[in-house]
C-alpha cells in the first residue's frame, strides 16, 4: 500500500539533504529542488529585511542575484526566512 508524503515532509527532507550536501561541498544543481517543488514564502515565513546578522546572502541556500533554492519568487540579498543556515566563515 503506497503513502503519501505531505509536501511539508519533501521540503524539510530536501532541506537537510542540501544541507549535509552543501556542507561537505558536494551541493549540485542536481540537489536542488525544482522551481515547482520550492515552497512559498508565506510558508518560509520569509521578509524582505534580515533577523539580526542572518540574512539571505550568507545564506547555503541562497542563488545570486534574487533567488533561492528552496523558496519560490525573488528574494533579496538581505531577506531572511526560517530555513536559513549560514554558510562557513559567513559574516
Amino acid at each position: 500500500m503506497a503513502q503519501s508524503i505531505s509536501r511539508r515532509a519533501l521540503i524539510d527532507g530536501a532541506v537537510c539533504i542540501l544541507g549535509v550536501a552543501a556542507g561537505a561541498g558536494v551541493a549540485s544543481a542536481e540537489d536542488e529542488i525544482k522551481e515547482a517543488d520550492k515552497i512559498t514564502q508565506a510558508e518560509a515565513r520569509y521578509q524582505n529585511h534580515p533577523n539580526g546578522q542572518q540574512r539571505c546572502e550568507i545564506c547555503l541556500q541562497f542563488k545570486p542575484p534574487y533567488s533561492c533554492k528552496i523558496v519560490h519568487g525573488p528574494i533579496v540579498r538581505t531577506g531572511w526566512c526560517q530555513f536559513f543556515a549560514a554558510r562557513e566563515n559567513a559574516h
